[in-house]
């Protein structure tokens, strides 16, 4: 899919609340959610609720989530909750799902997406988007600095237990994402990055080297890889954010009786 139909941005010009997340990552979901059936969606973490309030604009059951309702500003149902924590929806309640700038802020993003899988319907689609640290610059970035991530050293003033955001603690790749998805049973569909990064050009020759590089992989380890997302053109030259469309894997590779127990309240 190319660049977001226009109509997109003007729906999403319509509505009032601010936008937190990079420019052109809801355009993006909203063309993804578009064909699907009408039904519950939710935005997670939602901040203001545009998302969620262009989801509820286009036909569909919105409810928008955050760890605190402050600046939320959307018409769609809220629900305060902590993503570290159990979701309080029941399994298989929402069709769609949009998951934006938020998993790299969490502690267990490996219990995010178990829970996110959970309460994914059969036939329904998960977008997540976080920075992508696969392009060649940021790959680069790696091997000076040791480092995906620039991550806050703050030292919590909460001794309370009192949530908060620690910063992008959990810099994810894209290898390590649908890998994590694979585990909770989901399966990656497309990956495509947004916001273009024309000052890496010049590091051209480095992505065609960690392409020829990736040749004598065995077809396992590329798969282990994910190599046919990872190891891509569009990739390597992609942009500063990744999004990444999963859904129900139709042969899960974690037992059913490995996910966890506790069951959702319907909300």
């Amino acid at each position: 899919m190319g660049m977001a139909d226009r109509r997109y941005t003007e729906l999403l010009d319509s509505i009032e609340a601010t936008q937190h997340s990079r420019s052109g990552s809801f355009e993006e979901a909203l063309a993804i959610a578009d064909p699907l059936a009408r039904g519950r969606a939710l935005d997670v973490p939602c901040g203001p609720g545009r998302m969620a309030e262009a989801l509820g604009r286009l036909g569909f059951r919105a409810f928008g989530a955050d760890l605190d309702s402050e600046g939320y500003s959307g018409s769609a149902p809220f629900c305060t909750l902590d993503l570290n924590r159990p979701l309080p929806y029941a399994d298989a309640s929402f069709g769609f799902i949009y998951c934006g700038d938020g998993i790299e802020h969490l502690e267990s993003p490996f219990l995010l997406l178990r829970e996110l899988a959970r309460i994914l319907g059969n036939d329904g689609v998960l977008v997540v988007v976080t920075p992508n640290y696969l392009n060649v610059e940021r790959r680069l970035q790696f091997l000076l600095t040791g480092s995906l991530a620039k991550a806050p050293r703050r030292v919590a003033n909460y001794y309370d237990g009192a949530p908060f955001d620690r910063g992008h603690i959990n810099p994810l790749t894209l290898t390590r994402l649908a890998y994590m998805a694979e585990n909770a049973g989901l399966e990656l569909m497309e990956a495509r990055t947004l916001l273009p990064r024309r000052g890496q050009r010049w590091l051209a020759p480095l992505a065609l080297l960690v392409r020829a590089l990736a040749i004598p992989l065995k077809p396992r380890r590329k798969r282990d890889l994910f190599a046919e997302h990872t190891q891509s053109w569009r990739m390597l030259m992609g942009g500063k954010q990744l999004l990444a469309v999963f859904r129900r894997a139709r042969k899960p590779l974690v037992p059913t009786g490995l996910r966890p127990s506790q069951q959702g309240q319907s909300l």
